[in-house]
């Protein structure tokens, strides 16, 4: 049974209990799970970190985001606009279009409606968005418990999101969804290197299928968050 008390910054860590929101595929391949004092569950590695920051940088690497949330938000599109332009500048994120602030990216996927996509903590500490009248009547749902969020990380990224059939021809900062698959809720490309692909809960198990069976001529390999903080922290470095 996992303690979620512990934290993962020190702390020992445990394997699945059986209300952990990690994926099956995930778990087969010998995920070792962490649980945030926020309580949150998310898997630390799968063995060694070393070598899953190597999948990172020589291939492909798979990452089960069960640390990031999924919120909502909708309303009518002026009011939207305006929200969205007090938080984040002018001009608001076009239809199609993405924009990170402190961790959380806003995915404006219809005029009415964007995602806030991030890690639980930051979405817990994110501001309420909009002003007075704009922020009653703009209406947020939690979106997380139908939403699984999915890592695509490494020089190979790119080549695998089109082995699986989605858009792959996207700017940084761009997302798309799949017209032969409802389940894809959208896919968003963060950098040259990195896609987040959102796909509704009930169809997740059959999305990692799809990854781990095309990704095996590409040298993926499942990636833990361990391996991703230690990449970000060296990209932040460098920067």
């Amino acid at each position: 049974m996992i303690d979620r008390s512990i934290s993962s910054a020190d702390r020992a860590p445990s394997r699945r209990s059986a209300d952990a929101p990690v994926p099956a595929a995930c778990i087969a391949a010998g995920a070792v799970l962490h649980a945030r004092e926020d309580g949150s569950i998310f898997v630390a590695h799968y063995g060694s970190v070393a070598a899953e920051i190597a999948v990172c940088l020589k291939s492909v690497g798979l990452v089960d985001h069960s640390d990031y949330g999924v919120h909502e938000l909708r309303g009518d599109r002026a009011r939207l606009d305006r929200a969205l332009i007090a938080r984040l500048g002018d001009p608001p994120p076009a239809i199609g279009g993405a924009r990170r602030l402190r961790n959380v990216w806003y995915l404006r996927l219809e005029p009415r409606r964007i995602l806030l996509v991030g890690p639980h903590e930051a979405l817990a500490s994110e501001p309420t968005i909009g002003r007075d009248r704009d922020r009653a009547e703009l209406q947020r749902s939690d979106a997380g418990t139908s939403t699984t969020v999915v890592g695509i990380v490494g020089p190979r990224a790119p080549r695998l999101v089109t082995a699986v059939g989605l858009p792959d021809r996207l700017a940084i900062g761009a997302i798309a969804t799949d017209p032969g698959d409802p389940g894809v809720v959208a896919i968003l490309r963060e950098s040259q290197r990195r896609y987040l692909a959102l796909i509704s809960r009930d169809r997740g198990d059959a999305f990692w299928a799809r990854l781990v069976e095309a990704g095996k001529p590409l040298g993926a390999a499942f990636v833990g968050g361990d391996a991703l903080t230690l990449l970000n922290a060296s990209a932040d470095a460098a920067g």
